[in-house]
């Protein structure tokens, strides 16, 4: 176990390394909630924790385990977070914050939902849904369709808000205290590195490649979790990222890794690739494509600089080549492993001619009157975003070719204000072994 006295837990709280965060750490995340509430005049929130890239919302303001729950969040009293079980409520009120109230829910969220903000005073109040539309990957909302349907019913004299925004802005820039955690985070991703340098051979099965990465990293004081989960390939044909398999490896195989450490909740996620001897011929322009996006990424990504344009920057020497993508070459981290901001997802001339492939998504939610409605103008934020110091991105640029071939890696990185600091310098390259 990698030891480190910035975490040393309060008393009642030992052998929990998340709640090393200090109680400064929560009065500044609950200031900064509610300061945005009481200028939108909301009373009470209602964050949905679950969906994709959604169960951090909880987390950051609970300071409870990642897995997917509700909170209830008011303006003024102690918030409530509430899960399926009842009996769970001692083990999330000692990992919670102190301040934070647990109940079970037993499959009944609005329920719980209603009888909370009734108890705190705000059943005619306004109620901000974080979760009931958003942007980016979670733009159609996470809370279930009958969960808000059945807390308007119960709270027939309230009314009922988007205010996903709100965490969307707070939880994009770090504080010092969040920058530790991924610091520590990328210190178990370097470990996990290095296990796969020492046992990445011909002969070696993609699977026990993995388990050997994922104990070193374990053993180091990664946390498991329930969202713990690696991307490994290797070999031509593989066009995408996927789980390890049995495949067994073979001499001139690239592999390609994700690496997913986390430590206190925050996630470090860079990605490195490694030939199994010198890098194959077909390979090398890509990397070289890859490399340039690479260097240009650390050059455009600091404080002042306009994301759309850092985007078209990282994406130009992967596209003008012919290659193409469809992961974003880089987005944040922290209590959820893909987190905003993000870059374009899809982009290049992507070929459509093989059987697997549909037509390719078209359309907006822009044209939902109702989503119009509920988002406002809040989220034009989105299209004008800078970069800011203490921004923590992941940059995993990755060049694709006849989705046959593909070459991706890049580094954890935290936005300083000289700009980007690398966290895990050995996924700057193809490593070869």
């Amino acid at each position: 176990m990698v030891t480190d006295p910035r975490f040393t837990p309060r008393a009642g709280r030992v052998g929990d390394p998340h709640s090393a965060f200090s109680l400064a750490e929560r009065d500044r995340r609950w200031e900064a909630a509610r300061s945005e509430m009481d200028a939108r005049g909301i009373d009470c929130l209602v964050v949905a924790g679950r969906g994709y890239n959604a169960n951090g919302n909880v987390r950051w303001l609970d300071n409870g385990d990642y897995g997917e729950r509700s909170l209830v969040f008011p303006r003024k009293g102690a918030p409530m977070t509430f899960w399926l079980l009842q009996n769970w409520g001692k083990w999330y009120t000692e990992c919670c914050w102190e301040g934070v109230r647990y109940r079970g829910h037993e499959g009944k969220i609005s329920v719980v939902a209603a009888e909370a903000i009734s108890d705190l005073g705000y059943r005619g109040g306004t109620i901000g849904v974080v979760g009931l539309i958003g942007g980016g990957y979670a733009a159609e909302g996470a809370i279930p369709y009958m969960t808000f349907r059945n807390l308007k019913r119960l709270l027939p004299d309230a009314s009922f808000c988007d205010a996903s925004d709100i965490l969307t802005r707070l939880r994009m820039v770090k504080s010092p205290e969040e920058i530790a955690m991924l610091e520590k985070a990328s210190e178990m991703a370097n470990v996990e590195i290095d296990a796969v340098l020492r046992h990445a051979r011909p002969g070696v099965r993609e699977d026990d490649l993995c388990v050997e990465m994922t104990c070193a990293g374990l053993r180091a004081g990664s946390e498991l979790g329930r969202d713990h989960w690696t991307i490994l390939n290797a070999g031509k044909g593989y066009p995408v990222n996927h789980r390890p398999t049995d495949r067994i490896l073979r001499s001139g195989d690239v592999l390609h890794i994700g690496h997913y450490a986390r430590y206190g909740g925050y996630w470090s996620h860079p990605h490195i690739s490694v030939s199994l001897g010198p890098l194959d011929e077909e390979y090398k322009p890509l990397r070289e494509a890859v490399l340039e996006a690479t260097q240009k990424a650390l050059e455009v990504l600091k404080p002042g600089a306009s994301w759309a344009e850092a985007d078209r920057l990282i994406d130009e020497p992967v596209l003008s080549r012919g290659y193409y993508h469809e992961i974003p070459q880089v987005h944040g981290t922290g209590v959820d492993g893909i987190e905003l901001p993000a870059t374009t997802i899809v982009a290049g001339n992507i070929p459509r001619e093989m059987p697997w492939r549909e037509r390719a998504v078209e359309g907006s939610l822009e044209e939902c009157e109702e989503w119009l409605e509920l988002a406002g103008d809040r989220y034009g934020f989105m299209e004008e975003l800078t970069v800011e110091a203490g921004m923590s991105l992941a940059i995993e640029v990755k060049a694709v070719h006849e989705d046959r071939i593909f070459i991706e890696f890049g580094p954890q990185i935290i936005v300083e204000e000289d700009g980007p600091r690398i966290l895990t310098p050995e996924a700057m390259d193809v490593i070869e072994l």
